[in-house]
């Protein structure tokens, strides 16, 4: 079996906390279903409520298929399928729930926000809606918003994202300060094993991993403690193997990537330096919190991170400085405050849903729980502790490798790729409500010009039409 080096540095939000708050609670509100079931058993059920549903589509059939096709990560349909019950008169608080997450997950923030609005105008304290709400607010950097909140509507809401927020204030977040053609190139240092670029924050120069499998931009223990930066609230995050780790949340003044500068950056602390590459020191990590205040394209056959305006006519650029390039564009979907998810195939078996975690490093391209392995019909690998493996939140947690005989995202399919096993947390197959079959990352996605578009809720992925897959 070929050697690797594994640096997972996804957060998965399990154990929320704000100003030493402790308390279990799941983003948005989710409870895990037993672990127990693979995917094989979902669509059984979902093959007997489609039954049903046609059969008869009352009210309680129409909820019970629409929850299972959200379920199985068909959210499109699922959406279809909840509209009428949300045209009811009063509609249940159920639907108007299964309707705004949809709808959250799919970018329709708009939307999203009226049904939470919906949930909470009878019932004001809802702690679910009251989290759907907020996240909304997080995601459209609408910060301020949430000073309309009451002292009481706050208490409900255990998350570190809302204390972070109300210290804003009235200041808008992520403000941009751009060059004349609003569009900046940033060198890669290194491409593998993670793609790496210096940026500037505060003035201080720093080497930062690219990572949409993080958050906000995370800035080193030891270097905001240099910069004299103090975290505002903190959170318990998982990590890798289900390690846990304290996560600090407070702002920095400016991020500076290339030729464009955000100004009033939200910033999560943690040690990174751990996750040094070689001789680089690794004093940041580039999350998706970044990423979506632009149209971002990784190039990594070029070597360059390319930020554009967050704009029609950013995309556009973007999408014109691929031509001459094959193109496929895959819809994604953003859960909980960063989780990029999209459908792929794995060994044949299509309509899984993957984190698109581009921050799992070395040989493996795919990692995957025992659910999915036993659902797919690979063996479950001997694990074992290796020194040479590290999360977000240190090593000392067991992996195995698995063959794969073919991966895919979308409509692209790479052949002869290594999966590994034991890194994703406990859990995390249905905790955010729905399956995730695994992550897909680096070693995927380093062959293509990867584009995301949050407006669109598109990626792009491009290619040469001579260059090797990778498989």
């Amino acid at each position: 079996m070929r050697a690797i080096r594994v640096a997972w540095v996804f957060v998965v939000i399990v154990a929320l906390c704000g100003h030493c708050r402790a308390q279990e609670v799941r983003v948005m509100g989710m409870t895990p279903h037993e672990e127990d079931g693979h995917r094989g058993d979902l669509l059984e059920e979902l093959i007997s409520a489609e039954e049903a549903f046609r059969s008869d589509p009352e009210d309680g059939a129409r909820y019970e298929y629409a929850s299972l096709l959200m379920e199985a990560g068909r959210f499109e349909r699922a959406s279809e399928v909840v509209a009428p019950l949300l045209d009811s008169v009063p509609p249940s608080d159920e639907a108007l729930s299964l309707g705004a997450r949809l709808a959250y997950w799919m970018g329709d923030y708009e939307r999203a926000q009226s049904l939470f609005g919906e949930i909470l105008a009878p019932e004001p304290n809802d702690a679910r809606a009251l989290t759907g709400l907020a996240m909304t607010y997080y995601q459209t950097n609408d910060f301020a918003a949430c000073a309309g909140l009451s002292e009481e509507q706050r208490g409900a809401v255990m998350l570190p994202m809302l204390d972070l927020m109300l210290a804003f204030g009235e200041e808008d977040p992520y403000s941009a300060e751009w060059d004349e053609d609003r569009s900046s190139t940033v060198p890669f240092i290194t491409t593998d094993p993670l793609p790496v670029v210096e940026v500037e924050i505060d003035g201080r120069r720093l080497a930062a991993l690219i990572d949409t499998g993080a958050d906000l931009f995370i800035l080193d223990t030891d270097i905001a403690d240099e910069l004299g930066i103090e975290s505002l609230t903190t959170m318990l995050g998982m990590f890798a193997g289900g390690k846990r780790a304290e996560i600090g949340f407070a702002r920095a003044g400016s991020l500076r990537l290339g030729d464009v500068t955000l100004r009033s950056v939200p910033i999560s602390i943690l040690p990174t330096k751990p996750l040094s590459l070689g001789d680089v020191e690794i004093g940041g990590i580039i999350g998706t919190g970044v990423l979506r205040q632009f149209v971002s394209t990784m190039d990594y056959p070029n070597s360059r991170l390319v930020l554009r305006e967050r704009s029609d006519k950013g995309l556009a650029a973007s999408l014109d400085a691929l031509d001459g390039l094959v193109v496929e564009s895959v819809p994604f979907y953003l859960e909980g405050s960063h989780f990029i998810l999209a459908h792929g195939s794995l060994n044949g078996s299509e309509g899984l849903l993957f984190l698109v975690d581009s921050g799992l490093a070395g040989v493996p391209a795919f990692g995957a729980p025992r659910q999915t392995l036993e659902y797919v019909g690979i063996p479950v690998p001997e694990v074992s502790v290796r020194e040479d493996v590290i999360g977000g939140a240190g090593g000392g947690f067991a992996v195995g490798e698995f063959e794969i005989e073919e991966l895919g995202l979308g409509s692209l399919r790479q052949k002869d790729l290594v999966g590994s096993f034991g890194g994703q947390p406990p859990g995390s197959y249905r905790r955010a409500g729905f399956i995730k079959d695994g992550l897909i990352s680096h070693n995927f996605v380093k062959h293509y010009v990867w584009t995301l578009d949050f407006d669109g809720m598109t990626m792009y992925l491009a290619r040469d039409a001579n260059a090797s897959s990778g498989g």
